[in-house]
C-alpha cells in the first residue's frame, strides 16, 4: 500500500477584508454622474450613445470586482495580500523576509497619493484600502511595506508569532 502525499495550503493564522474607503466610491459615481449628464446633454438615443452607458457602467463594475476590495492573510509561512475579489494584484512576503514590523498612522492622501497600490515620497510600497492605520514592515532587502488594516495590531501580532522559531 502506497501513501500519497498531498501539498495543503497554509493555514491563515489572520484574514482581513476590507473595502475602500467611501471617497473612492463617492469620486467614481460623481465621476459616472457627471459622464451621463454630459452624454444625455442635447443627446439623442441612439445605439452608440446606448453602447457608451453600458461600457461605461461595466467599466465601473470590473474596476469594483477587480480591483476595489483587499484582503489580508498571514499564515506561519507568509504575509498575502491581494486586491480585488478576482485578485489582479497580489503581493506575497515570506515570514523569513520581514526584518520588523511596526504599527503605524499615516495619511493615506497627503503621504500615498490616494488608496490602492501606492508608493510614498521615501519609497515605501503602501497597500491601503481604508482608514489610516496599518502595518509598516521592513524587509531583508531594505525596502518597506505599508499594509493598511482595519486592525492593526492584530495583524503586526500575527506576523511577530509567525516571525518566532519554532511556533
Amino acid at each position: 500500500m502506497s501513501s500519497v502525499a498531498t501539498l495543503q495550503p497554509a493555514t491563515a493564522v489572520f484574514r482581513e477584508e476590507q473595502y475602500f474607503d467611501w471617497r473612492v466610491y463617492a469620486l467614481i459615481a460623481a465621476v459616472e454622474v457627471l459622464t451621463g449628464l454630459g452624454l444625455l446633454h442635447g443627446r439623442a438615443w441612439s445605439l452608440d450613445f446606448v453602447l457608451g452607458i453600458v461600457l461605461g457602467l461595466g467599466l465601473v463594475m470590473v474596476l469594483v470586482v477587480f480591483l476595489l476590495y483587499m484582503t489580508t492573510e498571514v499564515t506561519p509561512t507568509d504575509v498575502r495580500v491581494w486586491f480585488g475579489w478576482v485578485p489582479t494584484y497580489r503581493r506575497f512576503v515570506p515570514i523569513a523576509a520581514v526584518r520588523r514590523v511596526e504599527v503605524v498612522t499615516f495619511r493615506p492622501i497627503a503621504d500615498y497619493g490616494f488608496w490602492g497600490i501606492r508608493s510614498g515620497r521615501d519609497g515605501t510600497r503602501a497597500l491601503i484600502a481604508r482608514g489610516n492605520r496599518g502595518v509598516r514592515l521592513e524587509l531583508a532587502d531594505g525596502s518597506f511595506l505599508l499594509i493598511g488594516s482595519q486592525r492593526s495590531e492584530a495583524l503586526a501580532r500575527a506576523i511577530e508569532h509567525a516571525m518566532r522559531p519554532g511556533t
